[in-house]
């Protein structure tokens, strides 16, 4: 009896943690058009968090952190 509770227990934490994975992934795919600003050249554009074509460095990262934001 004990191995079936054990058995139930770990398929149970398994549903909940994939299902938070499934939602991260969906997340991560919610990207908005870039739209360029002042800091956009001919030559290069300035990708903001959150925007197709924006890859997140060290920076942005502590930056989204401080604001409580999650990636």
């Amino acid at each position: 009896m004990k191995t079936v509770k054990t058995f139930a227990a770990v398929l149970l934490l398994t549903g909940i943690l994939s299902t938070g994975s499934f939602a991260q992934t969906e997340k991560k795919m919610e990207l908005k058009e870039h739209k360029c600003t002042a800091a956009c050249t001919k030559k290069k554009h300035v990708y903001a968090h959150g925007e197709k074509g924006h890859v997140c460095t060290d920076a942005c990262k502590k930056m989204m952190d401080k604001k409580g934001g999650k990636m």
